[in-house]
């Protein structure tokens, strides 16, 4: 198998994102759309299959650039509005959270300005299969939701390798991002990404190939330490769970306020995790707390007994 890993500059950490180009054939994501990465990109967009792990602008904003793109359905969808619906959702619900109405709509006008820009809008990409074949080497293709529900890995069982986007990453545990339904709903990414590193950890892998930087370690090793970064971070929300809404836990676990969205979207998928464990409560925005500490510490230890269970199983 001939892989050959290309550095597409990016605006956001860690300043480039991780494109992998298989047998000539097939180009596992596209990055942002700038006018460095278009001249990239041209000389592929011609000849090749694109793969996107998943909907975010630093992977898929310039996917318009090719005939035609794999991906999840979501990641579909919101190629074909560059996420307008979905950050219209998202600041609905970062405001029934405590997030000030007139920081939110300064958000906003932010992203309108500066983010949107990184992603262009087109209709040329399809349901990724069960399955894709690039000359001879037959990939699997993983749902793998927490990071963004639209997450997708491509695994090759025999040479035992993934390409794994944004869901495991060396030196850094991913931003569980918020996947609003609908104004009142939400999806608990927490635990969707609990249930992916279960998948995950049951995979037999040489070798992964991340969005981002090198993966070193052993990746069953690594998969474990996001479960301990979860445990300490569940801590820190359950503890500030004394009144406050997800907004002030947010800004006082992180006081750059200009890292307020991944602040908030982290806070408010423990804050969503501990509620359906029964571990907080919520009264109108805030959360209190309705458990001991020893309980929290007691549902990390179950949920890394479910992760290892039966590791080696596939």
């Amino acid at each position: 198998m001939k892989i050959e890993k290309i550095k597409l500059p990016s605006p956001f950490p860690p300043n480039h994102t991780n494109s992998y180009l298989i047998n000539d054939l097939l180009l596992v994501d596209a990055g942002v759309n700038s006018e460095e990465n278009v001249k990239i990109l041209e000389k592929f967009s011609d000849d090749v299959i694109l793969f996107l792990t998943h909907p975010h602008a630093d992977h898929f904003g310039a996917a318009y650039l090719f005939k035609f793109a794999y991906g999840h359905e979501i990641t579909c969808k919101r190629l074909k509005d560059a996420e307008e619906e979905y950050f219209e959702l998202v600041y609905h619900h970062f405001i029934s959270e405590g997030l000030p109405e007139s920081l939110a709509k300064k958000m906003q006008e932010r992203a309108k300005e500066r983010y949107r820009g990184y992603v262009i809008p087109c209709d040329n990409c399809k349901k990724a299969p069960e399955r894709i074949k690039v000359d001879g080497d037959v990939f699997e293709v993983i749902h793998t939701p927490g990071h963004s529900f639209g997450h997708l890995c491509l695994y090759h069982k025999e040479k035992k390798i993934i390409f794994c986007g944004d869901i495991v990453l060396e030196d850094i545990t991913p931003n569980p991002v918020i996947e609003p339904i609908n104004e009142e709903k939400r999806l608990c990414v927490l635990e969707q990404y609990v249930e992916t590193l279960r998948k995950l950890y049951r995979l037999e892998v040489r070798k992964a190939y991340p969005g981002h930087r090198e993966i070193r370690r052993n990746w069953r090793e690594l998969i474990l330490s996001y479960v301990d970064n979860w445990r300490k971070r569940s801590l820190e929300v359950w503890k500030l769970a004394e009144g406050k809404t997800a907004f002030e836990i947010a800004t006082t676990l992180f006081p750059d306020i200009r890292q307020i969205f991944l602040a908030m979207t982290e806070t408010i998928a423990h804050a969503d995790f501990l509620l359906s464990n029964n571990l907080i409560e919520k009264r109108g925005m805030r959360y209190f707390r309705c458990s001991e500490r020893e309980e929290v510490e007691e549902m990390w230890k179950r949920i890394e007994e479910r992760i290892t269970r039966g590791g080696r199983d596939r």
